[in-house]
């Protein structure tokens, strides 16, 4: 499954259009952001990132791996508002989902 790693500050819909890029094509896949690093995200970036990934890249799921409360909500409101919450996870920081921490 593509996997795309935040860093501890993420913002911009530009950098959040140029990370799912670089995953390739995502078109029905199981992409996992591992947000565990992550410090602060802007709203832009989150919800660019539920566009990039769910919209733009027709990923079949998009799964956020931990990350901070502020930046999850910024992702769950941004999938309400594109109407994609049906393609749209969370796991526990420590679910792992195959991903090494």
């Amino acid at each position: 499954m593509p996997t795309l790693t935040l860093s501890q500050l993420v913002a911009g819909r530009e950098l959040a259009a140029e990370a799912v890029q670089k995953l390739g094509p995502v078109d029905g896949a199981d992409v996992v952001v591992d947000a565990r690093p992550l410090v602060s995200g802007s709203p832009s970036f989150a919800g660019q990132l539920v566009r990039s990934a769910l919209l733009d890249g027709h990923a079949g799921r998009l799964t956020i791996l931990g990350g901070p409360a502020e930046f999850l909500a910024d992702v769950k409101i941004a999938a309400e508002q594109l109407q994609v919450t049906d393609h749209l996870a969370f796991a526990a920081a420590d679910a792992g989902l195959g991903v090494p921490g």
